[in-house]
């Protein structure tokens, strides 16, 4: 009987060890879940703030940067910085042949289209993208020194975005956005409306300044036939 007893109970153990085994099993698989769920919430909360706080920075730079109005001494920064870089890329291009001072065979009313549309595109779109989202308001308290390390590498990408667009969108002008006069043009073109837009806090002063160059590039200084248009 004991014998029995012995051999019931030696059949019995292993049954209980491998059931205790696969509750344990289970119990650590769940615990993996509960602590991979709870970094995943923690890491989701996190993206959350992050997308927030970006499109509260976002909306602050847009309203700011529209609703701010130039005053008459941030019209003559402008105008003296335009009329700097005109001294600087004029000579440069007519030398390098680059410029060429013809008027574009385009009618009054073409060239009135012309220039609604470079206000809108590119003046107006870059200078809202580049100066206004990516570039900090004057409304926010950051070292001078700290914005020009923002903004020095958004120079540059705003620079380098000419040449990437003519090998995707623009071939047709792949030999003027790759043209070192006028990678210059823009680059100095980009610094004065970068320190204008932080000296105003205005979208509305640097889009101008980015609309005049660019159109009396196209209707005065060949760039209407540069450009296929």
């Amino acid at each position: 009987m004991e014998s029995n007893d012995h051999g019931i109970e030696s059949l019995c153990w292993p049954k209980l060890t491998a059931s205790q085994s696969e509750s344990g099993h289970g119990a650590s698989v769940v615990l993996v879940l509960v602590v991979v769920c709870r970094y995943s919430w923690s890491a989701l909360q996190h993206l959350r703030l992050r997308a927030y706080i970006a499109l509260r920075l976002t909306t602050h730079r847009l309203w700011q940067a529209a609703k701010t109005w130039p005053q008459p001494q941030d019209w003559l920064l402008a105008a003296g910085l335009t009329a700097t870089l005109g001294l600087v890329a004029l000579p440069v291009g007519l030398i390098s042949h680059f410029l060429s001072p013809t008027v574009a065979t385009v009618t009054w009313a073409e060239g009135l289209r012309l220039a609604g549309r470079v206000l809108l595109v590119p003046a107006l779109v870059e200078e809202g993208f580049w100066r206004v989202l990516m570039l900090p308001h004057p409304t926010e308290m950051i070292s001078d020194r700290k914005r020009w390390r923002l903004g020095l590498p958004m120079l540059g990408l705003f620079v380098v975005m000419h040449p990437f667009n003519a090998m995707t969108l623009y071939p047709s002008a792949f030999d003027t956005f790759t043209n070192p006069v006028f990678l210059l043009s823009a680059t100095l073109l980009g610094l004065i409306c970068t320190y204008t837009y932080w000296k105003s806090g205005s979208l509305w002063v640097v889009t101008a300044m980015h609309w005049l160059v660019v159109t009396v590039w196209l209707l005065f200084f060949g760039g209407y036939a540069a450009l296929h248009l």
